[in-house]
């Protein structure tokens, strides 16, 4: 069996956060083992509520996880808290040739704040230089590059620039960006992978960064290698809001 963990929230919707990061690694035959950073009362457009776990308890399940159970990657989601993005920091440091994946939750899809201005900074300096890849959405991108991103050449620029800074791959998403057709990239000091596919418009898309970043963690896992984990990534995520859509609708 293959194992990986999830650090994240918990959303109470179930659209996003570490109830759906386990369903998209169920869905590639991987086991997810969860570690809770916070719960949070939301909806699919609102977040209501949020309470951060304290930084013992999410230090215990991650000590238990790393115990128990060989890990083949580490996603991770909601920190929150300066507090437990130090928690975060120590686990990693002890999980040697271990890929991970870091989706940089800024804020949600209705504009609410997902961390604090402290967990912020500490991630720039504590967790994302141990990252094998980093997955941003456009705003997120042009937050931790200050610099604005208004099309798709200025966001391959910000790209570079954490490539260069963290020494990391950048996952570059195009459905922020204008076009029928989508390119998607992972970006690395060496090489740069492109996917390209039709735009689907979608009336529910919530948490489709979250299932990108956990599917391209699991085709990882698995051994893929980029060009091919980035394809199978892509590939989910199209059929999984293909398959979300049309149930809602009925």
């Amino acid at each position: 069996m293959v194992n990986i963990c999830c650090i994240a929230a918990h959303d109470s919707s179930n659209g996003a956060g570490i109830t759906r990061d386990c369903i998209v690694a169920h869905d590639f035959g991987i086991w997810a083992h969860p570690a809770i950073t916070a719960i949070t009362a939301q909806s699919f457009e609102h977040v209501e509520q949020i309470w951060p776990l304290p930084p013992n308890q999410l230090g215990n399940q991650l000590e238990s996880i790393a115990k128990n159970f060989p890990l083949s990657a580490i996603k991770i989601g909601m920190l929150y808290s300066p507090e437990n993005v130090n928690t975060v920091a120590n686990f990693l440091s002890s999980q040697i040739n271990v890929p991970i994946i870091v989706d940089p939750v800024i804020v949600s899809s209705g504009g609410n704040p997902l961390i604090t201005g402290q967990a912020l900074i500490l991630i720039t300096e504590k967790i994302l230089p141990l990252a094998y890849m980093v997955t941003p959405n456009r705003f997120e991108l042009e937050t931790l590059t200050s610099q604005k991103v208004m099309n798709i050449n200025e966001a391959f620029q910000a790209a570079q620039k954490l490539v260069e800074k963290y020494n990391c791959k950048v996952l570059l998403k195009g459905g922020h960006f204008e076009g029928t057709v989508l390119n998607d990239f992972i970006i690395g000091e060496d090489e740069t992978i492109e996917v390209s596919h039709e735009r689907r418009k979608y009336e529910y898309s919530h948490g489709s960064g979250c299932v990108l970043s956990t599917a391209l963690t699991c085709s990882l896992a698995l051994g893929y290698d980029c060009k091919q984990a980035l394809s199978h990534a892509v590939n989910y995520t199209i059929r999984y809001f293909d398959s979300m859509n049309i149930s809602m609708i009925h």
